[in-house]
């Protein structure tokens, strides 16, 4: 494959070749040099270790950008073309549909781009969500009261229908996911040789030989630290959802005027259904796969936010009680979200209790899923890339009136 002209359409395209890193990129060394995975613009990222953990704190990575390409070399179209395909099968449809990118694909990458951000996240309105909280009554021998917190408001993101499974983050680790530092947080560089499987490879804590188990393709990954999660997702080009995000697309609140706002205790409802998701005694024991336990879809389409696994959130972990100035929290715990197979007890396996770990943990219960806001992505079909029309010569009798 001839590097160059695809390495100036990618440039082109995103206006600088520091956007993305993939499959294709790290087997290319003078591709690799330089390059990173997109950083949201609304991301969430961790501090340094010298910052307290501020939720919802924006990040911007800026990088000096590379000389520009040479305008007399052609691209190959043909290599472009393999790239979409290579991207499309690492599910980073994500990054095909940021503007830096779509506006150069045919109509036809594009359908197809969009067609797996449709079958692969589902899109969950803007609106107005309530953040519940337990606070200790302050009287020995009584439990702890729920409270409602102030309505938030959040904007409309896809979040993916299903945890990320292993086949995925097999993909992640295959295109050399682990040796591409500008995808990681510079704070946990030091570790990353720690991040292996059972067998020393690269990989999910439970792995073995870079691998899976046989038969768990489809399972939600484990064994992976918040850390793993951030870098896959930055890698898909997507992130991390927010603690609200996450309770919003199980609640999914109901905003009627006149009345308080309506947010489910379930995704299918009020009342616990064990039927419906994989927690202590209603499933076989550790995960299943990610298509199982259909009832406990939510009313917007996102599958096993209840149970199979903990999900790992952007934000830090705020203990019950806790009063937290301007957003800041003194705290390195990482916010988990959602219960998991052997989940005991009810209470914890709702759309609003809040679980934690830290950010090193690699559990065998712990995976995650991916978010991006809409307003990160180009979807409307004027924004693809044409030929430009040629302008209609001008006759001199026109140009003399």
């Amino acid at each position: 494959m001839k590097i160059s002209s695809a390495k100036r359409w990618l440039s082109e395209a995103s206006g600088s070749a520091t956007f993305m890193e993939g499959s294709l990129w790290s087997k290319m060394p003078a591709w690799l040099t330089g390059m990173s995975g997109p950083e949201p613009r609304n991301s969430y990222a961790a501090p340094s270790s010298n910052e307290h953990c501020s939720v919802g704190r924006l990040t911007e990575t800026r990088r000096p950008p590379e000389p520009p390409p040479n305008p007399t070399e052609p691209v190959n179209h043909a290599e472009i073309g393999s790239v979409i395909d290579e991207m499309l099968r690492q599910s980073r449809y994500a990054l095909l549909l940021r503007p830096q990118l779509i506006r150069n694909l045919t109509p036809e990458q594009a359908s197809r781009a969009r067609a797996a951000l449709a079958d692969g996240m589902c899109l969950v309105p803007e609106g107005q969500v309530v953040m519940r909280r337990g606070v200790a009554s302050g009287e020995p021998g009584k439990e702890s009261v729920t409270t409602d917190g102030p309505q938030l408001h959040v904007d409309a993101y896809y979040l993916d229908r299903f945890p990320v499974t292993n086949a995925q983050f097999h993909q992640f680790v295959a295109s050399g996911g682990y040796e591409q530092m500008a995808i990681w947080d510079p704070e946990i560089w030091p570790a990353l040789l720690d991040f292996v499987d059972q067998t020393g490879h690269p990989g999910p804590r439970l792995w073995r030989n870079g691998r899976p188990t046989r038969g768990e393709d489809h399972h939600p990954v484990v064994g992976v630290c918040w850390y793993e999660a951030m870098a896959y997702s930055r890698w898909a080009g997507k992130r991390l959802p927010s603690d609200v995000e996450w309770v919003k697309a199980g609640s999914w609140p109901v905003s009627i005027q006149g009345h308080p706002l309506l947010m489910r205790r379930y995704p299918w409802g009020e009342a616990m259904d064990r039927a419906r998701a994989n927690l202590w005694g209603s499933g076989p024991g550790r995960t299943v796969g990610v298509h199982e336990f259909p009832g406990g879809v939510s009313v917007g389409g996102v599958h096993q936010l209840i149970g199979n696994v903990w999900e790992w959130t952007a934000d830090c972990y705020a203990p019950d009680g806790l009063e937290t100035s301007g957003g800041t929290v003194h705290t390195k715990m990482k916010s988990l979200r959602g219960g998991a197979f052997d989940t005991y007890l009810d209470s914890q396996a709702t759309c609003q209790f809040q679980s934690a770990d830290v950010a090193l943990a690699r559990k065998h219960n712990i995976g995650f899923r991916s978010a991006i806001h809409l307003s990160d992505l180009s979807l409307r079909q004027e924004t693809y890339a044409e030929e430009p029309e040629e302008e209609p010569e001008t006759s001199l009798a026109e140009d003399v009136s």
